[in-house]
């Protein structure tokens, strides 16, 4: 495998940890359960959950859905410096 796929794939997996902390922190801080959050956004809970787990990797539909749902901006569950 070369040098910059892995170096990609590193990038790709700390960016999922950071969506999934920020989403689980936005939804705590909104007092929601995944169960609301998912029925808010139409998704099923084990996919908010697998969200939250870092598991998969969201379109950009989904984002923007979490977004609104939240009320965050889609740079706000992005955003590496939120990580508190």
């Amino acid at each position: 495998m070369n040098e910059r796929r892995v170096t990609a794939e590193v990038e790709i997996d700390r960016m999922k940890h950071v969506l999934s902390n920020n989403i689980k922190r936005y939804r705590k801080g909104n007092r929601i359960s995944q169960q609301t959050l998912a029925d808010m956004c139409g998704l099923h809970r084990t996919y908010i959950s697998d969200l939250e787990n870092a598991k998969c990797n969201p379109t950009l539909g989904v984002l923007l859905t979490l977004a609104r749902s939240l009320d965050v901006e889609l740079s706000d569950l992005l955003d590496f410096d939120s990580r508190k």
